[in-house]
């Protein structure tokens, strides 16, 4: 995986109100609003009382989005030091809380207690050969009754594809592929396609990108 989308040239933390996975706001704030509009998709099946966990937090702009529709929630990132940033400028929110933890090998403390995950524009920054343990760590780190909403580019859409897209995504997927794979680990899956902030259940080939609801 490429650790570089939020950091500068020197290794230092970019600004939080500066980018979100990699996204500039100050250069392209409509491609910036896009991405949290994928969190806000992903907010309108939360509740109150639901214990959400956001996986590949980033800067953790969608964790706080969603912790206003939510009892908590846990945003997680491989990156100690973005991490250690997150819980520095959110100390304040009381039900928010950030924790360093990959996906290939999350915490065991974090397994089976989520009522909600929430993971954007992360599974396709790993290789083939790993979706399937993080499609099935996914499913581990929800209870009984738990669902999560996943949201990645669609393959189709590759050729349109920004170079910051082209160097750190290795594996995208078609609309058949990533129902495919997500139905070998959860029992319903129903994928969505997403262009800007519409949501819709046609033309999957077209769309730029697509989204997931699984439940166990």
């Amino acid at each position: 995986m490429k650790q570089n989308l939020f950091r500068n040239q020197d290794g230092s933390i970019r600004e939080i109100l500066d980018n979100i996975e990699g996204i500039s706001y100050k250069n392209s704030p409509l491609d910036f609003f896009i991405l949290l509009a994928r969190y806000k998709f992903a907010m309108r099946f939360l509740r109150k009382n639901h214990n959400v966990i956001d996986v590949g937090c980033g800067h953790g702009l969608g964790t706080i989005f969603l912790s206003k529709y939510c009892k908590s929630i846990t945003g997680v990132d491989l990156d100690k030091d973005l991490i250690s940033e997150n819980i520095n400028n959110n100390k304040k929110i009381r039900n928010v809380s950030f924790q360093e933890s990959n996906i290939l090998s999350p915490d065991k403390k974090l397994l089976n207690k989520f009522d909600a995950l929430v993971s954007m524009d992360v599974i396709e920054h790993f290789n083939s050969k790993d979706i399937t343990k993080v499609i099935r760590n996914y499913f581990k780190l929800l209870n009984k009754k738990g669902f999560a909403v996943i949201g990645t580019p669609n393959l189709n859409s590759r050729k349109y594809a920004s170079k910051r897209r082209l160097d750190t995504h290795e594996y995208e997927f078609t609309h058949d592929d990533f129902e495919k794979k997500l139905k070998k680990i959860f029992k319903n899956v129903f994928v969505f396609s997403m262009t800007d902030e519409i949501v819709s259940t046609s033309f999957p080939k077209m769309s730029w990108y697509l989204m997931a609801i699984c439940t166990k």
